[in-house]
């Protein structure tokens, strides 16, 4: 695993997490047992909490998604890079068989 792939897992730890600390607000406000206009406003800050934890997430995942497609073209890259040495050292070869040969 690379260390692109490593970061993209991160990201996605920490936007399970996100959502989990939104789940836990939303289960703190349903419990409460306390009725009043401050108890609907409260509720109601929660609610929008529980939606700014559902954002961050989502860019999260994003991002992680975001890093996961790089890491992969970076891999490609690589190979390809790979593949162009071994061509050259392959071509290199044979002019250095050519040379001897004159």
């Amino acid at each position: 695993m690379s260390s692109l792939d490593a970061l993209a897992d991160e990201l996605r730890q920490h936007a399970r997490r996100a959502e989990a600390i939104g789940d836990e607000l939303v289960h703190a406000a349903a419990v409460a047992t306390w009725t009043s206009v401050a108890a609907d406003a409260f509720r109601a800050h929660v609610a929008r909490r529980r939606r700014d934890c559902s954002q961050v997430a989502g860019m999260l995942r994003s991002a992680s998604s975001a890093v996961s497609h790089f890491a992969h073209d970076v891999e490609m890259e690589k190979a390809r890079l790979r593949r162009l040495e071994q061509t050259v050292v392959h071509g290199v070869g044979h002019a250095i068989s050519f040379v001897g040969r004159l």
